[in-house]
This record gives structure tokens, sequence and C-alpha cells, in this order.
């Protein structure tokens, strides 16, 4: 790991310590909150009642602005357009603990203006599963709600040579993490910490370790909207072909603002973000996204 290079912000708490000054005392009455948006969050601190059933679907589109190295641009011989679909599924378990699943869904679009050719890749990646378990609950007095993720992916991908490997390749992975919700009034504060490591999958290729900082801070404006501000910092080490590693390990963090909508009466919210990058680094020549616009729909289920 190259640390002169690494930017990791481990806590990007700068997105709510400039809200942070001007948060008034408000009611316990204030209209709260919904959780974050990009697909990358998972339920930070929260929890969720046993038998609730949330069920979420979450659209990224992105479009690389230039194959850069180092920090800088080199040159915009190709372009990458992605559509990634992430289903998710939770459910509470008992009080405090719950249980998740998330699905990638691919299509991207690599074109070579040198060339003037373009090719698809498109498939179903590889799922995770995580158990979540919240051990402070700012709702029965604690400072802020706390929980810890303990998590496995399972090699779910269909691979072909349309499949992207870095997005799934039948592999086995495993990781933890730790999150982190804080309310004051109409705020809502949320950050979580992750690391995963993944096993050799087909087309004898690794997937690189990964760790990701996500902060969300959000104001319910009233009961239906919110706004708010995202950021994901994510690195990722050197992946490895046939166990020889592929020098090209890279970090990249990306902040951008958010709106959604909640209609609490039928268990429904629809949220979006515009991410657009802070800094960036690539070890190897890498196309990058210039810009993200993520949007994710939630409806819960009361199972009994």
């Amino acid at each position: 790991m190259k640390i002169s290079k690494l930017l990791i912000p481990v806590s990007l708490l700068a997105l709510g310590s400039s809200v942070t000054a001007s948060w008034a005392a408000e009611s316990a009455s204030a209209p709260q909150p919904a959780g974050p948006v990009i697909a990358a969050f998972g339920p930070a601190g929260t929890s969720i009642p046993p038998g609730k059933l949330p069920v979420v679907l979450n659209y990224c589109y992105a479009e690389s602005d230039g194959v850069r190295k180092g920090s800088k641009e080199i040159n915009d011989n190709t372009k990458i357009t992605k559509k990634l679909f992430t289903m998710k599924f939770r459910y509470g378990i008992i009080p405090g603990l719950d249980v998740r699943t998330a699905t990638p869904i691919y299509d991207i679009e690599k074109e070579n203006r040198v060339q003037k050719t373009s090719s698809h890749q498109g498939s179903i990646g590889d799922t995770s599963v995580t158990l979540h378990k919240q051990i402070m609950d700012q709702a029965k007095n604690a400072p802020f709600s706390f929980a810890f993720d303990v998590g496995l992916i399972l090699p779910t991908s269909d691979v072909s040579h349309r499949s992207n490997d870095a997005l799934g390749n039948n592999a086995w992975g495993t990781g933890g993490g730790i999150g982190l919700t804080y309310f004051n009034g109409s705020n809502r504060l949320d950050q979580e910490l992750n690391f995963y490591t993944f096993t050799e999958g087909s087309h004898s290729y690794r997937k690189a370790n990964r760790f990701r900082s996500n902060t969300a801070w959000a104001y319910a404006t009233n009961s239906y909207f919110d706004i708010g501000a995202e950021s994901i910092f994510e690195w990722n080490g050197e992946t490895e072909k046939s166990g020889k590693g592929q020098n090209d390990e890279k970090n990249e963090w990306y902040v951008g603002p958010k709106v959604a909508f909640k209609c609490k009466p039928a268990g429904f919210t629809a949220g979006v973000a515009a991410m657009f990058p802070v800094a960036r680094w690539y070890e190897a020549n890498t196309p990058s996204d210039g810009y993200r616009v993520e949007v994710r729909l939630t409806k819960s289920f009361d199972l009994f």
C-alpha cells in the first residue's frame, strides 16, 4: 500500500461539521430525514423492528471523463458508460439484529475513441449477505446509534466473456464494518467504515482488498422532503491475475448533494444524489468516472 498516496478520510465529518454549528435545539416532534441514498451505503447505526422487510432498488449512471494515472488525466482515448442496478433486501430478525443482501446487475459500454470501436459488458455480480447488529440506540438515551456488520460475499455471478471481473467473478469474500447514526432535531448524520477481502475466482482473477468510508448528512425540510449531502471514499488494493499482482492500486473520493421524498404511511422513500470527484489517484492507466447520478427507491413491508 502506498501510504503517501492514500487519501483516507477515515471520518468525513466535515460534511456535518459546517452544519453542526448551526444546529439549534429542536423538539422531539421535528420531522426526521430518511437514510442515505448511494448504493455503497448500508444502514449505518440504525436498526429495524423484527418482521420488517425493506426492499431497495439502487441505480447508478456514470460516465468517465478521461483516462488517468496518478492524479492527472493522461488522455481521453477511452470512454466508459456505466449503468449499475443493485437489488437489496433487509429483514429484522430480533430487536437490534437484522440481515441484508445486495446483488448487483450491470451494463457497461466501453468506447475506444482512437479505433472508433465499442464493446459491452453485462451480467449479474456476486451477492453480499450481511448481519447487522446494533449495540447502541439513540432512541434509548444513548448519545448516538452504533452498530457493526459481519459480511460474506457469495459467488453468484453469471461469468462469461461479457462479464466484468471487478463486479463479479464467482469469488468468495468476507469482511466487516461499523456504522454510526446521530439525530439532532431534523438533522441526521451517518458514518460507515468497512473493509472486505476476496478469494480468487473465475478467469484466475482476484479482486482487490477494499476499504470504504461513507458519510451522509440530511435535513428534513418537512415530513415529505429532505436535502443533504453524501460522500464516499474508496481504496482498492492491487488485483491479481493468475497469482501475479497487477500494479493497479487506486483510491477515489466522491461528494455531492442529494434530495429525498418520503411517504411514511406508504412505507416508501425515493432519493437522488449527484456525485462528483474530489480526489482520485491511480497506479495504472484507468478510465475514471467524471460524475455519478444515483437513485434509491425503498418500499417497506411488515410481514407480521
